[in-house]
């Protein structure tokens, strides 16, 4: 697992006014909570934090974060960013710090590999999921889980318990939860031509009552 360094200023007031006052300054007031740990108020440079969790292991990315002008450290996980509904702009974000020897929860994020045989056949891809949960040790989160989808055929489904046991990893998404289906060419071009059908008719009816409505008008 990926550990990364960030530094944070202390965020000294609270409150609507002040986050406003702080966002306009280009920083993100955050939080970092932890069990049976006193809360820490901070601010964030959003921009330092968006360029290391691109770099490295997305938001399962461990981070140092040291307090500035002190030697306050504290080892996080990024666990919720509240943006703007218009921008996508952070406007808080939480931070879980971790506690040796403690189990986290985390999305983790899956990679499927290969092309698969119903492909070949002329299949279409359809996923439905490219994450699941699991609990680990902070250290042992994956960056991603890499997953072989190339003997899947057209008809196929990969559901979580497809995915091979990890070491000292539990998976806590629903083991029937659907991840991956190989559809037959012939559902897709279907459910075109019935869409075209359906729209189809809708223009006809519309043409029909536009001829009857010039009939009545003359």
């Amino acid at each position: 697992m990926i550990t990364v360094e960030l530094e944070v200023q202390n965020r000294e007031f609270l409150g609507k006014q002040a986050n406003k006052k702080y966002r306009k300054e280009g920083l993100v007031p955050a939080v970092i909570y932890g069990k049976n740990k006193d809360n820490l108020n901070i601010l964030v440079d959003p921009l330092k934090l968006k360029k290391l969790l691109k770099n490295e292991a997305g938001e399962n990315t461990i981070i140092e974060m040291k307090l500035d002008n002190t030697d306050l450290k504290r080892n996080v996980l990024l666990k919720d960013a509240h943006l703007d509904t218009l921008t996508s702009e952070p406007l808080h974000l939480d931070f879980y710090e971790i506690t040796e020897g403690e189990e986290v929860k985390v999305s983790a994020p899956l990679s499927f590999i290969g092309r698969p045989e119903g492909v070949k056949s002329g299949g279409v891809i359809q996923t439905l999921s490219n994450e699941i949960q699991i609990k680990c040790l902070p250290n042992l989160i994956p960056n991603n889980i890499e997953i072989d989808i190339t003997s899947l055929n057209i008809g196929d489904t990969l559901r979580v318990k497809n995915i091979e046991n990890m070491d000292n990893i539990e998976i806590l998404s629903n083991p029937e939860s659907t991840l991956i289906s190989i559809l037959a060419p012939r559902l897709v071009v279907e459910s075109t031509a019935t869409e075209e059908d359906g729209s189809g008719e809708e223009n006809s009816e519309e043409a029909q009552a536009t001829e009857e409505k010039k009939d009545a008008e003359s």
